[in-house]
């Protein structure tokens, strides 16, 4: 076999196996944040301000992250004695595996003079599968992402924000998904 052929074959080789560790973005509805229900309110998303949590929660059409049109508005007024009791969650479920990377990005800001502790959590319906990770958004739109590691199949993995700070407002824009 000559070395052309030799060196074709390790190239492409090295191309596919490089394709099976690549992120696959997910197609979720609306991760984006831009698809309103006739209620005013973004479809494929839920909030909740619950057992002593105040919040306002409203879609920002001025002050959203580059390229887009709308952002998710949250204005902390109380937080009730759980840190979920004031958050939102994306309500489409994805499908993942043991040993699945699932890559979270959200860009964020804060709006308020105060700190803006946020959480963003993984979570299915197999108990004992939540993961978190803290966030201080800034006072600039800005890039957030992390990683977690899925401990066991679930066809009903979701995402989660948790807003932690009372007194503070927040803008939430474009979440996307990915799983290697």
């Amino acid at each position: 076999m000559n070395k052309f052929k030799i060196i074709t074959l390790s190239v492409f080789g090295f191309l596919t196996a490089l394709s099976t560790v690549a992120q696959e973005k997910m197609d979720l509805k609306n991760s984006r944040l831009e698809g309103i229900n006739p209620q005013g309110e973004f479809y494929w998303w839920k909030n909740q301000a619950i057992n002593g949590g105040e919040a306002t929660y409203s879609i920002e059409d001025t002050d959203v992250n580059q390229g887009s049109k709308k952002a998710l508005k949250v204005d902390v007024s109380a937080l009730g004695p759980k840190p979920w009791f004031v958050s939102s969650q994306f309500n489409q479920k994805f499908k993942a595996k043991a040993g699945d990377e699932i890559t979270v990005e959200f860009y964020g800001k804060k709006i308020s003079d105060t700190k803006a502790k946020i959480k963003l959590v993984f979570q299915s319906d197999v108990k004992g599968s939540f993961q978190g990770k803290d966030f201080f958004l800034t006072s600039e739109w800005k890039a957030y992402s992390t990683t977690f590691i899925v401990n066991e199949k679930s066809n009903k993995n979701q995402v989660k924000f948790w807003f932690m700070e009372a007194g503070s407002s927040y803008l939430i824009d474009d979440v996307s998904v990915s799983k290697k």
